[in-house]
């Protein structure tokens, strides 16, 4: 291991340009909260023929962003998970990728260029006659990227003209787009930086030296000479500019928002400074290291043979938990802006807004039965029948109550939760607003419950429909001519039931048509009422939506196959079909319908391993 990141080390010095990518932050972060920023990323050439030598295979590559990761693997599939993490479908093979604040751009098979994300500054929009690119690099709100020949093409975002090239800056071997600033090293190894210089980011020290890579954070900068020295300047109020005294030489160096990290001659990962989120904390047992990327507040490091991918620090998105095959699924749930989804093995999966960890599911959970999502906590009963509840408490609606004995089904609405006993009792704890969480006296044996933002509805063994709670727009207001009623769903300020005919009645607010049950809907198999839409399964196992579709969550997606389950969540949904494949869609801004799936792991039927083209 030792012989490899020495000859690194050895490329380095001899100035062989390596292909880098630097992202940093958004703004200057409260300590309390993360925000959606841009990162630092930095990876090793693999196209040098002395490297590739030392392995059988190319090897993966990461790159962490504010809050959001991405992975290429061995054969160049692209895999991101976190906000907003959607990768279009047509990309195909890629060779290099940086995420940005809000944006990720990727370099293809053939060097075309490829950005998608937010675009409020233009940061997305690739610029036309780009040409052949060898790098790219997406910063805050703006990006850079490298052409074949050296030159540097930067856009997007230029309050501070940080996407404004010097005129005579010379051919460049890297490029690093910070938040507000840019760095590029050239060819000769000279550093130049430009851009918002507040803490003296932008202001290169004058006995710096030849460098051979540099890294642009939020608002600190820092650079490898080519003897293998890390020197950091700008910014230092979490110590992120403090280079540790025996540090010794490294090969790698990256940038966070408060945080930098730099991989050794040896292979061994060091991190300093940090904002509070363990983003600086290396796992005692991560082992030898061939890559990593910092992030905002989280670290992602891949092992020297690439088969082993770690992160950590902030996972208010899941942008540290690392996704697995789900497989096929046997049941799905959607929150306001998680998902959770059942596999076949029973084994529970969650992703999306983790914010309070209620994506997390505990390790010693075991086979689950049945899940069921709040606005910010989880709820899961196991196979004997136990509860298991985690993620935000404010009310104690994660507190499961410790007398409630075995459960059939279990509800979790926005604040409060009601499970179903084997024995047909309904208990709900939690927030108690509008007395939802106060079960009627009268009720008596219950057969299925739903929890909603602020109502609750129950059925009874004998098929009547009781609802509670607070009232707006009708919502607990049960219709007269309803009669009995199979299955309902409680959705954030209105009610759907499928009547004993299989017909199916909505009511409550129907501002966004979300009660509006389309009069050719015909019979229905089950109903899931959403934020504002409404998702209904047909008798034939067709799928049909109606109410908000602001994000895309009312358009159902073509060649679905027949339906088994629905969930509609706050602003997106999720199906199980019959064959147990779950399609997920809407709203992504905290990655609730990226679907996950093992990044590392080739898929498809070719599964030969890319190797990218050394274009310069």
């Amino acid at each position: 291991m030792r012989r490899i990141f020495m000859l690194l080390l050895m490329i380095v010095g001899l100035g062989v340009p390596l292909l880098l990518t630097s992202l940093t932050s958004l703004a200057a972060p409260p300590v309390h909260e993360p925000l959606a920023s841009a990162a630092t990323q930095t990876v090793i050439d693999l196209h040098s023929h002395a490297i590739r030598d030392l392995s059988s295979t190319d090897l993966p590559q990461v790159s962490a962003g504010g809050d959001r990761t991405c992975v290429i693997n061995r054969a160049g599939q692209l895999s991101c998970w976190g906000a907003s993490s959607e990768v279009p479908s047509d990309l195909g093979a890629v060779s290099q990728v940086s995420v940005g604040g809000g944006h990720i751009c990727a370099v293809t098979a053939n060097g075309a260029l490829r950005c998608w994300g937010a675009n409020g500054n233009g940061q997305a929009e690739v610029p036309g006659h780009l040409g052949v690119v060898s790098q790219v690099n997406a910063g805050g709100e703006h990006t850079c990227a490298v052409t074949m020949d050296g030159a540097l093409r930067c856009w997007g975002r230029n309050n501070d003209a940080q996407a404004t090239v010097p005129s005579d800056l010379s051919a460049v071997s890297q490029v690093s787009a910070g938040n507000r600033h840019t760095c590029a090293v050239t060819l000769a190894g000279a550093l130049r930086c430009w851009g918002w210089n507040e803490y003296g980011q932008v202001t290169v020290p004058g006995d710096l030296g030849a460098v051979s890579q540099a890294s642009a954070g939020f608002g600190h900068t820092c650079a490898v000479t080519r003897s293998g020295t890390v020197r950091c300047w700008g910014a230092n109020g979490f110590e992120q500019s403090s280079v540790p005294v025996n540090l010794g030489p490294v090969v790698q160096v990256n940038t966070g928002s408060g945080h930098t990290c730099a991989v050794t001659t040896e292979g061994m990962l060091r991190c300093w400074g940090g904002a509070g989120y363990g983003e600086s904390a290396v796992p005692a047992d991560l082992g030898v290291v061939f890559q990593m990327s910092t992030g905002s507040y989280h670290t992602c490091a891949l092992t020297i043979d690439g088969s082993t991918l770690s992160c950590w620090g902030a996972n208010g998105s899941g942008q540290a938990t690392i996704p697995g095959d789900l497989g096929t699924v046997s049941q799905v749930s959607a929150g306001a802006a998680h998902t959770c989804a059942v596999a076949a093995d029973g084994l529970l999966h969650c992703w999306g807004w983790n914010k309070y960890g209620q994506t997390e599911v505990p390790v010693d959970l075991g086979a689950v039965s049945q899940v069921s999502l709040g606005g910010a906590y989880t709820c899961a009963v196991m196979a004997r029948g136990t509860v298991r509840c985690w993620g935000y408490n404010e009310w104690g609606q994660a507190e499961v109550p410790g007398d409630l004995g075995a459960v059939s089904q279990i509800s979790a609405g926005g604040s409060h939760a009601c499970a179903l006993t084997t024995t047909g009792n309904l208990r709900c704890w939690g927030n108690n607003s509008y007395g939802k969480a106060t079960v009627p006296s009268d009720l008596g044996a219950v057969s299925q419950v739903s929890a909603g933002d602020h109502h609750t509805c129950a059925l009874t063994a004998r098929g009547a429909l009781r609802c509670w709670g607070s009232n707006s727009y009708g919502k607990v207001t049960v219709p007269d001519d309803l009669g009995a009623v199979s299955q309902v769903s409680v959705g954030a300020n209105h009610t759907c039931a499928i009547g004993a005919i299989r017909t199916l009645h909505c009511w409550g607010e129907n501002t966004l048509g979300q009660a509006t049950v389309p009069t050719d809907l015909g019979l229905v198999s089950q109903v899931s009422a959403g934020g504002g839409h409404t998702a209904a399964v047909k008798a034939d196992g067709t799928l049909r939506y109606w109410g908000q579709n602001e994000a895309g969550q009312a358009t159902v997606p073509e060649d679905l196959g027949a339906i088994s389950q629905v969930r509609a969540g706050g602003a997106h949904t999720c199906v199980v079909t019959t064959k147990g494949t779950l399609h997920c869609w809407g709203r992504n801004s905290s990655g609730q319908t990226t679907i996950p799936r093992d990044p590392l792991r080739v898929t498809g039927r070719d599964e030969r391993v890319y190797v990218p083209v050394l274009r310069r």
